[in-house]
């Protein structure tokens, strides 16, 4: 295993751990530790894909993750965010909403099957929450193997965007 891939896997670790022993997390007491898992890996998919930047005035462009209604994850994925987005100033901002209340996404993510399109989602990178949901033209779908939370990334589906996913985030998933 690379330097790299040991430093990122270090990094996805610690962070894990933080969530799961927080503040936050005793706060989100309700929301599954896989859940929780879920939201740190949605706000590690920011972090690790380089996104266009369309600001004409040179300033970074903020980035918006949209939930599906019900989300499980929430309020748990706003507070990562918003801790995130306060730790690193000088990155992009991340902003956390639903998908009924949302006029752009960058990311969206369905925790079950959506019933009607959403436009909203037609330029959104498309996360579903395990392989029982469909939505087409999903670009990561997670599932769980040998009792671990793992990623697939749809490669013909995130290639249809103007972003960069990093090598490492690349070398962590299985490619489809």
């Amino acid at each position: 295993m690379s330097e790299r891939i040991k430093k990122l896997s270090a990094v996805l670790s610690i962070l894990v751990l933080a969530i799961i022993f927080s503040p936050i997390a005793s706060a989100n007491d309700t929301v599954s530790k896989l859940d929780k898992m879920k939201a740190a890996y949605i706000l590690n998919f920011m972090l690790f894909i380089e996104w266009p930047n369309n600001q004409e005035d040179g300033s970074l462009t903020p980035l918006y993750i949209c939930l599906q209604d019900s989300a499980p994850f929430e309020q748990f994925l706003r507070s990562l965010a918003s801790i995130t987005s306060a730790e690193n100033p000088a990155k992009k901002q991340l902003y956390v909403s639903t998908l009924s209340d949302a006029q752009r996404c960058d990311l969206t993510y369905f925790h079950q099957t959506p019933d009607g399109e959403k436009p909203q989602v037609e330029d959104s990178v498309v996360v579903l929450s395990s392989e029982q949901v469909l939505q087409k033209d999903a670009a990561i779908i997670f599932f769980i193997s040998d009792d671990q939370l793992r990623f697939e990334i749809a490669m013909n589906n995130i290639s249809k965007f103007d972003i960069t996913v990093s090598s490492e985030l690349l070398k962590l998933a299985r490619l489809k």
